[in-house]
Protein backbone atom coordinates (compact mmCIF):
# COMPACT_ATOMS: atom_id res chain seq x y z
CA UNK A 1 0.00 0.00 0.00
CA UNK A 2 2.83 2.39 0.88
CA UNK A 3 4.61 1.50 -2.36
CA UNK A 4 1.52 2.32 -4.41
CA UNK A 5 1.09 5.63 -2.61
CA UNK A 6 4.72 6.48 -3.28
CA UNK A 7 4.31 5.71 -7.00
CA UNK A 8 1.17 7.84 -7.18
CA UNK A 9 2.96 10.74 -5.48
CA UNK A 10 5.87 10.47 -7.94
CA UNK A 11 3.48 10.40 -10.89
CA UNK A 12 1.56 13.39 -9.58
CA UNK A 13 4.81 15.28 -9.07
CA UNK A 14 5.91 14.43 -12.61
CA UNK A 15 2.56 15.51 -14.04
CA UNK A 16 2.70 18.77 -12.14
CA UNK A 17 6.24 19.37 -13.46
CA UNK A 18 5.17 18.52 -17.03
CA UNK A 19 2.13 20.80 -16.88
CA UNK A 20 4.25 23.62 -15.49
CA UNK A 21 6.93 23.30 -18.16
CA UNK A 22 4.32 22.83 -20.90
CA UNK A 23 2.66 26.12 -19.90
CA UNK A 24 6.09 27.72 -19.58
CA UNK A 25 7.15 26.73 -23.12
CA UNK A 26 3.76 27.75 -24.54
CA UNK A 27 4.35 31.22 -23.11
CA UNK A 28 7.95 31.21 -24.37
CA UNK A 29 6.90 30.35 -27.93
CA UNK A 30 4.35 33.20 -28.27
CA UNK A 31 6.64 35.28 -30.58
CA UNK A 32 7.12 32.21 -32.77
CA UNK A 33 3.33 31.62 -32.82
CA UNK A 34 2.79 35.18 -34.06
CA UNK A 35 5.44 34.67 -36.75
CA UNK A 36 3.85 31.41 -37.92
CA UNK A 37 0.41 33.04 -38.11
CA UNK A 38 1.93 35.85 -40.19
CA UNK A 39 3.50 33.19 -42.42
CA UNK A 40 0.06 31.68 -43.03
CA UNK A 41 -1.61 35.03 -43.79
CA UNK A 42 1.21 36.27 -46.03
CA UNK A 43 1.66 32.92 -47.78
CA UNK A 44 -2.04 32.49 -48.56
CA UNK A 45 -2.47 36.09 -49.74
CA UNK A 46 0.74 36.35 -51.78
CA UNK A 47 0.69 32.92 -53.39
CA UNK A 48 -3.06 33.18 -53.95
CA UNK A 49 -2.46 36.34 -55.98
CA UNK A 50 0.30 34.58 -57.95
CA UNK A 51 -1.99 31.65 -58.78
CA UNK A 52 -4.84 34.00 -59.76
CA UNK A 53 -2.70 36.29 -61.96
CA UNK A 54 -0.39 33.75 -63.60
CA UNK A 55 -2.93 30.93 -63.74
CA UNK A 56 -6.23 32.65 -64.58
CA UNK A 57 -5.81 36.38 -65.21
CA UNK A 58 -3.12 36.23 -67.89
CA UNK A 59 -4.15 34.89 -71.27
CA UNK A 60 -0.60 34.18 -72.40
CA UNK A 61 2.28 33.12 -70.13
CA UNK A 62 5.90 33.46 -71.17
CA UNK A 63 7.93 30.33 -71.71
CA UNK A 64 10.00 30.87 -68.55
CA UNK A 65 6.92 31.44 -66.38
CA UNK A 66 5.15 28.16 -67.09
CA UNK A 67 6.05 26.50 -63.77
CA UNK A 68 5.43 29.59 -61.60
CA UNK A 69 1.68 28.99 -60.96
CA UNK A 70 2.40 25.40 -59.91
CA UNK A 71 5.24 26.57 -57.67
CA UNK A 72 2.86 29.12 -56.14
CA UNK A 73 0.34 26.35 -55.35
CA UNK A 74 3.09 24.32 -53.67
CA UNK A 75 4.24 27.39 -51.70
CA UNK A 76 0.67 28.18 -50.64
CA UNK A 77 0.12 24.66 -49.31
CA UNK A 78 3.57 24.68 -47.69
CA UNK A 79 2.87 27.95 -45.87
CA UNK A 80 -0.38 26.50 -44.47
CA UNK A 81 0.62 22.91 -43.64
CA UNK A 82 4.13 23.59 -42.33
CA UNK A 83 2.99 26.59 -40.29
CA UNK A 84 0.20 24.51 -38.75
CA UNK A 85 2.73 21.79 -37.93
CA UNK A 86 4.88 24.42 -36.27
CA UNK A 87 1.92 25.75 -34.28
CA UNK A 88 1.12 22.22 -33.11
CA UNK A 89 4.69 21.96 -31.81
CA UNK A 90 4.59 25.33 -30.05
CA UNK A 91 1.07 25.06 -28.60
CA UNK A 92 1.60 21.47 -27.40
CA UNK A 93 5.35 21.38 -26.70
CA UNK A 94 5.15 18.56 -24.11
CA UNK A 95 1.61 17.21 -24.41
CA UNK A 96 1.38 16.20 -28.09
CA UNK A 97 -0.27 12.78 -27.88
CA UNK A 98 -1.92 12.92 -31.33
CA UNK A 99 0.26 10.37 -33.10
CA UNK A 100 -1.85 10.17 -36.28
CA UNK A 101 -2.03 13.95 -36.58
CA UNK A 102 1.75 14.16 -36.21
CA UNK A 103 2.33 11.50 -38.87
CA UNK A 104 -0.14 13.06 -41.35
CA UNK A 105 1.33 16.52 -40.81
CA UNK A 106 4.84 15.20 -41.41
CA UNK A 107 3.73 13.30 -44.54
CA UNK A 108 1.93 16.27 -46.11
CA UNK A 109 4.66 18.73 -45.18
CA UNK A 110 7.42 16.51 -46.59
CA UNK A 111 5.49 15.85 -49.82
CA UNK A 112 4.78 19.54 -50.44
CA UNK A 113 8.39 20.56 -49.73
CA UNK A 114 9.73 17.85 -52.05
CA UNK A 115 7.32 18.93 -54.79
CA UNK A 116 8.46 22.53 -54.45
CA UNK A 117 12.10 21.46 -54.75
CA UNK A 118 11.30 19.37 -57.85
CA UNK A 119 9.62 22.40 -59.45
CA UNK A 120 12.69 24.52 -58.72
CA UNK A 121 14.87 21.88 -60.39
CA UNK A 122 12.57 21.89 -63.45
CA UNK A 123 12.82 25.69 -63.65
CA UNK A 124 16.63 25.56 -63.38
CA UNK A 125 16.90 22.97 -66.17
CA UNK A 126 14.51 24.95 -68.39
CA UNK A 127 16.54 28.13 -67.84
CA UNK A 128 19.73 26.25 -68.72
CA UNK A 129 18.23 24.96 -72.00
CA UNK A 130 16.88 28.40 -72.86
CA UNK A 131 20.09 30.34 -72.20
CA UNK A 132 22.97 27.93 -72.77
CA UNK A 133 21.48 25.75 -75.51
CA UNK A 134 19.02 27.91 -77.47
CA UNK A 135 19.40 25.74 -80.57
CA UNK A 136 19.28 22.46 -78.64
CA UNK A 137 16.36 20.42 -77.29
CA UNK A 138 13.25 22.34 -76.21
CA UNK A 139 11.11 21.49 -73.17
CA UNK A 140 7.70 21.20 -74.83
CA UNK A 141 4.33 21.30 -73.03
CA UNK A 142 4.09 17.52 -73.24
CA UNK A 143 7.49 17.00 -71.62
CA UNK A 144 6.71 19.58 -68.95
CA UNK A 145 3.60 17.66 -67.93
CA UNK A 146 5.52 14.37 -67.92
CA UNK A 147 8.27 15.89 -65.79
CA UNK A 148 5.70 17.30 -63.35
CA UNK A 149 4.10 13.87 -62.96
CA UNK A 150 7.56 12.40 -62.31
CA UNK A 151 8.15 15.13 -59.72
CA UNK A 152 4.91 14.24 -57.93
CA UNK A 153 5.89 10.57 -57.94
CA UNK A 154 9.37 11.33 -56.53
CA UNK A 155 7.80 13.55 -53.85
CA UNK A 156 5.44 10.77 -52.80
CA UNK A 157 8.26 8.22 -52.66
CA UNK A 158 10.47 10.50 -50.55
CA UNK A 159 7.66 11.57 -48.22
CA UNK A 160 6.00 8.15 -47.74
CA UNK A 161 8.40 6.72 -45.12
CA UNK A 162 7.75 9.72 -42.84
CA UNK A 163 4.63 7.85 -41.66
CA UNK A 164 6.97 5.35 -40.02
CA UNK A 165 9.84 7.65 -39.11
CA UNK A 166 7.84 10.39 -37.35
CA UNK A 167 5.19 10.39 -34.63
CA UNK A 168 4.42 11.23 -31.04
CA UNK A 169 7.52 10.26 -29.04
CA UNK A 170 8.17 10.40 -25.26
CA UNK A 171 10.48 13.05 -23.84
CA UNK A 172 12.06 12.89 -20.39
CA UNK A 173 14.22 15.44 -18.61
CA UNK A 174 15.52 14.73 -15.13
CA UNK A 175 16.78 18.25 -14.49
CA UNK A 176 13.43 19.86 -15.24
CA UNK A 177 11.26 17.01 -13.96
CA UNK A 178 9.56 16.52 -17.32
CA UNK A 179 7.93 13.39 -18.71
CA UNK A 180 5.82 14.26 -21.75
CA UNK A 181 5.30 13.60 -25.45
CA UNK A 182 6.41 15.62 -28.45
CA UNK A 183 5.93 15.35 -32.21
CA UNK A 184 9.31 14.30 -33.53
CA UNK A 185 11.45 11.60 -35.07
CA UNK A 186 11.13 8.06 -33.78
CA UNK A 187 14.53 6.64 -32.86
CA UNK A 188 14.87 3.47 -34.92
CA UNK A 189 16.81 1.92 -37.77
CA UNK A 190 14.11 2.90 -40.26
CA UNK A 191 14.30 6.58 -39.30
CA UNK A 192 18.11 6.52 -39.55
CA UNK A 193 17.96 5.01 -43.06
CA UNK A 194 15.24 7.49 -44.00
CA UNK A 195 17.39 10.41 -42.82
CA UNK A 196 20.30 9.10 -44.89
CA UNK A 197 18.11 8.82 -48.00
CA UNK A 198 16.75 12.34 -47.48
CA UNK A 199 20.27 13.67 -46.96
CA UNK A 200 21.47 12.16 -50.25
CA UNK A 201 18.35 13.42 -52.05
CA UNK A 202 18.84 16.93 -50.65
CA UNK A 203 22.49 17.02 -51.79
CA UNK A 204 21.44 15.76 -55.24
CA UNK A 205 18.69 18.39 -55.51
CA UNK A 206 21.12 21.13 -54.44
CA UNK A 207 23.52 19.99 -57.17
CA UNK A 208 20.74 20.05 -59.76
CA UNK A 209 19.85 23.58 -58.65
CA UNK A 210 23.37 25.01 -58.43
CA UNK A 211 25.02 23.47 -61.53
CA UNK A 212 22.58 24.90 -64.17
CA UNK A 213 22.84 28.42 -62.78
CA UNK A 214 26.64 28.15 -62.60
CA UNK A 215 26.67 27.18 -66.28
CA UNK A 216 24.35 30.10 -67.04
CA UNK A 217 26.69 32.46 -65.17
CA UNK A 218 29.69 31.08 -67.09
CA UNK A 219 27.87 31.52 -70.41
CA UNK A 220 26.90 35.06 -69.43
CA UNK A 221 30.49 36.00 -68.50
CA UNK A 222 31.76 34.65 -71.82
CA UNK A 223 29.12 36.62 -73.71
CA UNK A 224 29.94 39.85 -71.84
CA UNK A 225 33.68 39.42 -72.49
CA UNK A 226 33.06 38.86 -76.20
CA UNK A 227 30.78 41.88 -76.32
CA UNK A 228 33.34 44.12 -74.64
CA UNK A 229 36.04 42.85 -76.99
CA UNK A 230 33.85 43.52 -80.05
CA UNK A 231 33.05 47.02 -78.79
CA UNK A 232 36.73 47.74 -78.23
CA UNK A 233 37.69 46.48 -81.70
CA UNK A 234 34.91 48.44 -83.42
CA UNK A 235 35.86 51.64 -81.60
CA UNK A 236 39.50 51.12 -82.52
CA UNK A 237 38.56 50.54 -86.17
CA UNK A 238 36.35 53.63 -86.19
CA UNK A 239 39.12 55.82 -84.78
CA UNK A 240 41.55 54.51 -87.35
CA UNK A 241 39.14 55.26 -90.22
CA UNK A 242 38.46 58.76 -88.90
CA UNK A 243 42.20 59.45 -88.68
CA UNK A 244 42.74 58.31 -92.28
CA UNK A 245 39.83 60.43 -93.49
CA UNK A 246 41.23 63.50 -91.76
CA UNK A 247 44.62 62.94 -93.38
CA UNK A 248 43.02 62.63 -96.82
CA UNK A 249 40.99 65.78 -96.17
CA UNK A 250 44.09 67.74 -95.20
CA UNK A 251 45.98 66.63 -98.32
CA UNK A 252 43.05 67.56 -100.57
CA UNK A 253 42.67 70.98 -98.92
CA UNK A 254 46.42 71.64 -99.43
CA UNK A 255 46.11 70.77 -103.10
CA UNK A 256 43.06 73.02 -103.42
CA UNK A 257 44.98 75.97 -101.96
CA UNK A 258 47.79 75.52 -104.48
CA UNK A 259 45.50 75.30 -107.51
CA UNK A 260 42.99 78.01 -106.55
CA UNK A 261 44.71 81.02 -108.21
CA UNK A 262 44.86 79.18 -111.54
CA UNK A 263 41.16 78.33 -111.56
CA UNK A 264 38.56 81.03 -112.19
CA UNK A 265 35.50 78.73 -112.10
CA UNK A 266 33.42 79.07 -108.89
CA UNK A 267 33.10 75.46 -107.67
CA UNK A 268 32.77 73.96 -104.21
CA UNK A 269 36.17 73.69 -102.61
CA UNK A 270 37.80 70.32 -102.11
CA UNK A 271 38.00 71.06 -98.40
CA UNK A 272 34.22 71.37 -98.20
CA UNK A 273 33.78 68.17 -100.16
CA UNK A 274 36.23 66.31 -97.92
CA UNK A 275 34.50 67.62 -94.80
CA UNK A 276 31.17 66.48 -96.18
CA UNK A 277 32.58 63.04 -96.96
CA UNK A 278 34.03 62.82 -93.45
CA UNK A 279 30.71 63.81 -91.86
CA UNK A 280 28.80 61.30 -93.97
CA UNK A 281 31.25 58.59 -93.05
CA UNK A 282 31.00 59.43 -89.37
CA UNK A 283 27.19 59.37 -89.57
CA UNK A 284 27.25 56.01 -91.31
CA UNK A 285 29.67 54.57 -88.75
CA UNK A 286 27.47 55.96 -85.94
CA UNK A 287 24.41 54.26 -87.43
CA UNK A 288 26.36 51.05 -87.78
CA UNK A 289 27.50 51.13 -84.16
CA UNK A 290 23.97 51.90 -83.00
CA UNK A 291 22.63 48.89 -84.91
CA UNK A 292 25.37 46.67 -83.48
CA UNK A 293 24.66 47.98 -80.01
CA UNK A 294 20.92 47.31 -80.36
CA UNK A 295 21.59 43.76 -81.52
CA UNK A 296 23.97 43.21 -78.61
CA UNK A 297 21.41 44.57 -76.16
CA UNK A 298 18.77 42.19 -77.51
CA UNK A 299 21.19 39.26 -77.23
CA UNK A 300 22.19 40.41 -73.77
CA UNK A 301 18.54 40.62 -72.71
CA UNK A 302 17.96 37.12 -74.06
CA UNK A 303 20.90 35.67 -72.15
CA UNK A 304 20.57 37.70 -68.95
CA UNK A 305 16.79 37.96 -68.85
CA UNK A 306 14.73 39.05 -65.91
CA UNK A 307 13.11 35.63 -65.76
CA UNK A 308 16.49 33.98 -65.25
CA UNK A 309 17.45 36.48 -62.54
CA UNK A 310 14.09 35.98 -60.85
CA UNK A 311 14.41 32.19 -60.88
CA UNK A 312 17.98 32.43 -59.60
CA UNK A 313 16.94 34.57 -56.62
CA UNK A 314 14.02 32.21 -55.86
CA UNK A 315 16.49 29.30 -55.80
CA UNK A 316 18.96 31.20 -53.60
CA UNK A 317 16.13 32.06 -51.18
CA UNK A 318 15.18 28.40 -50.98
CA UNK A 319 18.78 27.29 -50.30
CA UNK A 320 19.41 29.97 -47.65
CA UNK A 321 16.17 29.24 -45.79
CA UNK A 322 16.30 25.43 -46.09
CA UNK A 323 19.93 24.54 -45.33
CA UNK A 324 19.70 25.26 -41.54
CA UNK A 325 16.57 23.10 -41.29
CA UNK A 326 18.20 20.27 -43.23
CA UNK A 327 21.29 20.39 -41.05
CA UNK A 328 19.16 20.12 -37.92
CA UNK A 329 17.12 17.27 -39.39
CA UNK A 330 19.78 15.13 -41.05
CA UNK A 331 23.04 15.82 -39.26
CA UNK A 332 21.46 15.80 -35.77
CA UNK A 333 23.83 18.51 -34.60
CA UNK A 334 21.58 19.14 -31.59
CA UNK A 335 22.45 16.64 -28.83
CA UNK A 336 19.75 14.95 -26.79
CA UNK A 337 20.91 16.77 -23.67
CA UNK A 338 20.44 20.20 -25.27
CA UNK A 339 17.16 20.98 -23.50
CA UNK A 340 18.65 19.97 -20.16
CA UNK A 341 20.99 22.95 -19.85
CA UNK A 342 19.85 25.32 -22.63
CA UNK A 343 18.66 28.83 -21.83
CA UNK A 344 15.28 30.15 -22.93
CA UNK A 345 16.77 32.24 -25.73
CA UNK A 346 18.74 29.25 -27.04
CA UNK A 347 15.60 27.09 -27.14
CA UNK A 348 13.60 29.86 -28.83
CA UNK A 349 16.42 30.46 -31.32
CA UNK A 350 16.58 26.75 -32.17
CA UNK A 351 12.83 26.61 -32.74
CA UNK A 352 13.02 29.71 -34.94
CA UNK A 353 15.78 28.15 -37.08
CA UNK A 354 13.72 24.95 -37.26
CA UNK A 355 10.75 26.87 -38.70
CA UNK A 356 12.64 29.41 -40.83
CA UNK A 357 12.41 27.23 -43.95
CA UNK A 358 8.77 28.37 -44.33
CA UNK A 359 10.11 31.82 -45.23
CA UNK A 360 10.90 30.46 -48.69
CA UNK A 361 7.19 29.92 -49.41
CA UNK A 362 6.19 33.51 -48.56
CA UNK A 363 9.17 35.29 -50.18
CA UNK A 364 8.46 34.29 -53.79
CA UNK A 365 5.46 36.63 -54.37
CA UNK A 366 7.63 39.60 -53.32
CA UNK A 367 10.32 38.45 -55.78
CA UNK A 368 7.75 38.25 -58.58
CA UNK A 369 6.53 41.76 -57.73
CA UNK A 370 10.06 43.16 -57.90
CA UNK A 371 11.06 41.57 -61.23
CA UNK A 372 7.78 41.29 -63.14
CA UNK A 373 6.29 44.71 -63.97
CA UNK A 374 3.14 43.16 -65.43
CA UNK A 375 2.53 41.19 -62.25
CA UNK A 376 3.08 44.35 -60.20
CA UNK A 377 0.59 46.26 -62.37
CA UNK A 378 -2.00 43.49 -62.02
CA UNK A 379 -1.68 43.60 -58.22
CA UNK A 380 -2.16 47.37 -58.22
CA UNK A 381 -5.25 47.02 -60.40
CA UNK A 382 -6.72 44.37 -58.09
CA UNK A 383 -6.17 46.48 -54.97
CA UNK A 384 -7.51 49.62 -56.69
CA UNK A 385 -10.66 47.78 -57.80
CA UNK A 386 -11.16 46.40 -54.28
CA UNK A 387 -10.81 49.89 -52.75
CA UNK A 388 -13.20 51.40 -55.28
CA UNK A 389 -15.77 48.64 -54.64
CA UNK A 390 -15.62 49.26 -50.87
CA UNK A 391 -16.10 53.02 -51.33
CA UNK A 392 -19.22 52.42 -53.40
Amino acid sequence: MNVNNTKMNVNNTTMDGTDYWNAYFVHLYIPLDILLILFIITGVTGNGLVVYIYGFKRKTIKDGQYFLPYLAVANLLESIICSLNGLAMTLMPLTNEFDILCKCGGLLGSAIICMGVCLLVMIAIQRYLKVCRPNGPIMTIKWRKIIMICGMFISGVLAGPSLIAYGSVPLESNNRNISGKICGKITSTVSSIYDAVLGVAFILFCGLLIVPYCLIAWKTCRHLKKRDQRNFESQKRCRKENTENQRQGNSISTLDTELKPECSIDLPSNKQQSNKITRDHENNSLRYHQKVKQKQQKTNQRIISKVTKMCLIITLTFLISSIPKMLLTFAEIVPSSFFENATDMEILGLMFVNQFYIFNSIANPFIYTFFDKTFKTEIKNIFCSCICTKKR
